[in-house]
């Protein structure tokens, strides 16, 4: 689980893995995230114009409240001038499109890429993956750093074996990953769907362990029906995982006591606010998800208005998870329309 990871992280800067070590370093990743972002990133520079950051003594996180949101269409009109440092040190770059003629693109450095493939890792760590664990890896092949290769990373940084499974029609990606035995599964919540409203019945004696459905950067919602139904079908846990390209891939990911999934607030900082007003709301008010990256110097995003309909609440999970809030998706503004059209089953 993402308890883990978060703990892992306030350790390294010396605090205690408890809301108030959170809060502490909140407010100090906030402050060095405003002024990368003031000093080096265009965008915000013209934004920010005139701001001085908080006044003495008043915690960042209030401060933050005042900023201005950020929103897509930001980053699709002008997504270099968001960058924080130099192209040159710019690896990567992820296009996802919005629709015909826009798309965003966000950049990542090495070193960013490699902080999310230790994440996942820590995250894989914790559902038993370990030495000679094969793992099915269901996405669509990319390039290098692409989201099946940093997946492929973190299984091998915990000694598992991962395979990418690319067969062309649904029956035949069933077959591989039961030929090879995979313990856990990950790949495309979507995707996984599919498959399992067509798990033959043949195959009954194999059991995954684990199945990991990601969702999020594409923006059909794992709803609760089908998160039965993947649970039905595989007779496995279910750990739910839900990234933003935009944020790091590695927003929230759920334990397998309950349909909530936890935040990864080592990375991200997330509000609730009335979609109307533009106001914050209280934990457990429905609001939209807004977030402000935590770990990214090569494109700093503030207050990224989501578009997700969501409910936040305190920590408290069966799991035993204490220190992370916990998050759940009801909607998205992307999602709307494609809820109601027929669902096809397809390959890749």
């Amino acid at each position: 689980m993402i308890l883990s990871w978060v703990v892992r992280v306030l350790k390294g800067e010396g605090l205690p893995a408890d809301r108030e070590g959170l809060y502490s370093y909140h407010s100090a990743r906030l402050a060095q995230v405003f002024a990368n972002s003031m000093e080096n990133s265009n965008f915000y520079m013209e934004r920010f114009k005139g701001m001085k950051g908080p006044s003495r003594g008043q915690p960042f996180q209030d401060y933050l409240t005042h900023l201005p949101f950020t929103c897509a269409e930001d980053i699709i009109e002008k997504p270099y001038w968001f960058l924080g440092l130099s192209q040159s040190e710019v690896l990567r770059s992820y296009v996802v499109d919005v629709e015909e003629g826009k798309y965003k693109q966000v950049f990542y450095t090495k070193g960013e890429l490699e902080h999310i493939v230790e994440a996942i890792a820590e995250f894989f760590g914790t559902i038993g993956v370990g030495a000679v664990t094969e793992v099915a890896i269901v996405f669509p092949q990319e390039n290098e750093w692409g989201i099946p290769d940093l997946i492929s990373r973190a299984v091998m940084a915990q000694g598992g074996k991962p395979t990418l499974i690319e067969d062309n029609d649904l029956d035949g990606q069933i077959s591989h990953i039961a030929s090879i035995g995979a313990e856990v599964i990950v790949g495309s919540a979507q995707q996984l769907f599919y498959m399992s409203a067509l798990f033959p019945k043949d195959l009954e004696g194999y059991r995954p362990r684990a199945v990991v459905p990601c969702h999020g950067c594409v923006p059909y919602l794992f709803t609760d029906k089908a998160k039965g139904l993947v649970r039905k079908s595989w007779q496995a846990s279910i750990f739910e995982h839900f990234g933003i390209t935009e944020m790091g891939f590695n927003v929230a990911v759920g334990c397998d006591k309950g349909d909530w999934v936890h935040l990864n607030e080592a990375d991200v900082y997330a509000e609730v606010i009335d979609p109307e007003t533009l106001r914050p709301l209280p934990s457990g008010t429905k609001g939209e998800l807004v977030l402000t990256n935590l770990a990214s110097r090569a494109m700093p995003i503030l207050r990224y208005r989501t578009g997700y309909t969501v409910t936040v609440m305190e920590p408290g999970c069966p799991c035993g998870d204490k220190l992370t809030r916990r998050l759940k998706i009801h909607s998205s503004n992307d999602s709307v329309g494609l809820l109601n059209q027929p669902l096809v089953f397809r390959p890749f």
